[in-house]
């Protein structure tokens, strides 16, 4: 299912929570409290469903790459580290191995991206050894 269209559920339940809690409140002269407080109860459930991101859980993911995503989510931390690392240096508190250390992280994350790119979730991931790639079991 597109990511589109599950946001757009969310925002959709989040406002039709907020809509039977504001209905439930307003009517609350002419309904008694045991129609009152379980409708308000549900439109809470349905308003928090939609902030928590429920039909993402819901609706699986239209992502074939995901092992790709997390090597490039992981690079992006190593960016952060490596800019740490980088204005520790700068200001003289840490030396440079912290960051020669993060580069070569990088470099290996990269390495490892170049690996798993086009291959899709279910597939063998492959083993490095003595610079080859062997597939894996």
């Amino acid at each position: 299912m597109n990511r589109k269209i599950r946001r757009y559920i969310d925002i959709m339940l989040t406002g039709l929570g907020i809509a039977l809690i504001f209905t439930a409140v307003l009517l609350g002269g002419s309904l008694e409290i045991q129609i009152q407080m379980p409708m308000a109860l549900f439109g809470v459930l349905l308003m928090e469903a939609g902030v928590w991101g429920l039909s993402q859980k819901l609706f699986p993911s239209d992502r074939r790459f995901s092992r790709l995503r997390s090597e490039g989510d992981y690079m992006l931390d190593l960016i952060r580290e490596l800019n740490a690392a980088a204005i520790g240096k700068d200001k003289g508190v840490e030396d440079a191995k912290r960051f020669q250390a993060t580069l070569e992280k990088m470099h290996d994350s990269v390495v490892h991206m170049s690996e798993l790119a086009a291959m899709e979730d279910g597939m063998k991931i492959p083993i490095r050894d003595n610079q080859q790639i062997i597939s894996g079991d």
